[in-house]
């Protein structure tokens, strides 16, 4: 089981680098961690695409050669991810990254009908944060795509996520379904279907994945409230691997938070399509992104690296 984002980069820097194309590159965070992935040895022969001027002005800036680069010119976002949904489908790269589009713009050329590359019938996006004040990884979802999901999306959520726990080695990932409370309360919507999730799991109609909730952020993350409060014969509270946040408004405060004031390491990837997708957010750095960059690759070599 890998516990750290060290620990992946070790494992990581095993393997064969794999091609990574991003869409609209010409920005400065965005190909320092292209430049920093590249130099790990994580990706080979990175595809560029968007105004060629500008990302070979950004690059040298960088005290990088363009020529370490594949550049493919394209004058207009539309034009931007459709050339890059088309170099994904050619099986010339194996990572999409989002660059400078505008994130609406991006996830319609990855959903659309006829050219884009969705393999499931839902986008998810993951957070996995590493904190000093925890034992291992902690993922949270979804915090960038679906802004209030319901029962369905929840569990469609839930098994998006699975191929990235089976690279880390987790074969059961433990999810802890947050609410603002621990008991089922039939006016709050949140800790019903936190209580169906469990009861899924439970009965083996969510495989491969143990469940439990309502729980709330104390009760999931520390053992000793869980217990205060009553919750005693939880398999998941005090080690959960995933919080599954009731929405897109929740999990966004939340994630930032851990980022901010938890001084968190992180990396981010979107699930349910034909590649690993990362969107990562204006203003991650350069390490946030290759820790994406990790978690891309770790999905792509389908078996557990450890």
């Amino acid at each position: 089981m890998i516990n750290s984002f060290s620990e992946l980069e070790e494992v990581i820097q095993r393997l064969e680098p794999v091609r990574i194309v991003v869409v609209s590159s010409e920005d400065e965070k965005v190909l320092t961690g292209i430049k920093l992935a590249l130099r790990k040895g994580i990706i080979f022969d990175p595809i560029l695409v968007g105004n060629s001027q500008q990302i070979k002005k950004i690059l040298l800036s960088l005290n990088d050669q363009p020529e370490h680069y594949q550049i493919v010119e394209a004058q207009n976002h539309y034009d931007v991810a459709r050339i890059a949904m088309r170099i994904i489908k050619d099986g010339q790269a194996h990572i999409l990254a989002k660059g400078k589009i505008k994130t609406d713009l991006f996830l319609k050329a990855v959903l659309d009908k006829e050219n884009g590359i969705r393999s499931s019938s839902l986008l998810s996006n993951l957070t996995l944060f590493e904190l000093s004040s925890y034992h291992k990884l902690i993922g949270v979802t979804d915090m960038a795509i679906i802004p209030s999901p319901g029962l369905k999306e929840k569990i469609e959520i839930i098994n998006n996520s699975y191929p990235l726990w089976h690279a880390l080695g987790i074969t059961k990932p433990k999810v802890a379904v947050l609410a603002a409370v621990e008991v089922v309360n039939p006016s709050m919507q949140t800790t019903i279907d936190a209580a169906c999730l469990a009861k899924m799991a439970e009965r083996n109609q969510i495989e491969n994945f143990l469940i439990d909730g309502p729980l709330s952020y104390d009760t999931a993350m520390d053992e000793g409230f869980a217990r205060d409060k009553g919750i005693s014969n939880s398999t998941v509270a005090g080690d959960p691997d995933m919080l599954l946040v009731p929405n897109l408004e929740t999990g966004n405060i939340l994630g930032k938070s851990l980022k901010i004031h938890g001084k968190a390491k992180s990396g981010a990837i979107v699930f349910g399509a034909k590649v690993p997708i990362m969107i990562n957010s204006r203003s991650d750095s350069a390490e946030r992104r290759l820790y994406s960059t990790l978690l891309a690759r770790a999905m792509i070599e389908n078996k557990p690296l450890c």
